[in-house]
C-alpha cells in the first residue's frame, strides 16, 4: 500500500476504533477524548501534503473538531468525525476526487 492510502487507513482506524467508540462512554470533554483528538490533528497536519485534494480539508475539519470538542457539542464533533471518516476512507482506497467531482 502506498504512503498516502496507509496513512489515510491509519488515520481512518484512529477515528473509527478510538474516537467514535469513546464518544460512546466518556464525557465528551474527557482528557482521553482530548488527547486523542490532539494527536490526530498533529498527524493530519504532518500528513496533509500526503492528500492535495483532502489534506488542507482535513486540517480545517479536524481543527474544528477540537473546538467541538472543548465546547462540549458532542452531536457536532460526531458529524464532523463522520465526515472525516468518509474522506479518509476514499483515500485509503484511492479516491482522491472531492465532493462533487472535483479533484
Amino acid at each position: 500500500m502506498d504512503p498516502a492510502r496507509r496513512a489515510a487507513w491509519d488515520a481512518y482506524l484512529t477515528v473509527r476504533v478510538g474516537l467514535l467508540p469513546d464518544l460512546e462512554v466518556l464525557r465528551v470533554e474527557d482528557r482521553r477524548v482530548a488527547g486523542k483528538l490532539a494527536g490526530l490533528a498533529v498527524r493530519l497536519r504532518q500528513q496533509a501534503p500526503l492528500w492535495p485534494a483532502y489534506g488542507e480539508r482535513l486540517v480545517i475539519v479536524v481543527s474544528r473538531a477540537r473546538e467541538l470538542q472543548r465546547a462540549g457539542d458532542r452531536t457536532g464533533l460526531t458529524a464532523v468525525l463522520r465526515i472525516m471518516l468518509r474522506w479518509l476512507f476514499r483515500l485509503s482506497r484511492g479516491a482522491a476526487r472531492l465532493p462533487g467531482g472535483q479533484h
